[in-house]
């Protein structure tokens, strides 16, 4: 598959890698940039800049706008969001939780992909077609 190459929002790298409440993914925009377009899945490193996203693996941000330097460390662990003020400067910082159950990233080989959604389509209903327990 070719696509673009997502240059507004940079994945900076996975740290405290299998160590619980502190394992996260850290981004940071590039420019100012509406987050409900992005996500990240987690797959398998096949080689430099590939991997094949793992099944069942998916974290959407949701809506909100990141200004240009802004920062995000999604904690793959349970946890309460925050925004944080970074002093000296017009950065914030955001703090998000994935919500997993245990640390998920200690192999190297397991790697985020961060992906923007440019177009998607939703059935509103399937009238017509058998539906299952009616």
């Amino acid at each position: 598959m070719i696509v673009e190459l997502i240059t507004e929002l940079s994945v900076i790298g996975v740290f405290s890698r299998g160590v619980a409440n502190e394992e996260r993914i850290v981004l940071r925009a590039t420019e100012p940039i509406q987050m409900g377009q992005y996500g990240l899945m987690i797959g398998v490193r096949l080689g430099q800049g590939l991997a094949t996203p793992i099944r069942d693996n998916l974290l959407w941000f949701g809506d909100g706008i990141l200004g240009k330097g802004d920062w995000v460390f999604v904690y793959t662990g349970p946890g309460k969001g925050s925004v944080t003020d970074l002093p000296n400067t017009q950065e914030k910082l955001y703090s998000i939780h994935w919500g997993r159950e245990t640390t998920f990233l200690s192999s190297p080989d397991l790697v985020p992909i961060l992906f923007r959604v440019d177009a998607v389509q939703i059935t509103d209903s399937l009238l017509g077609l058998p539906q299952s327990g009616k």
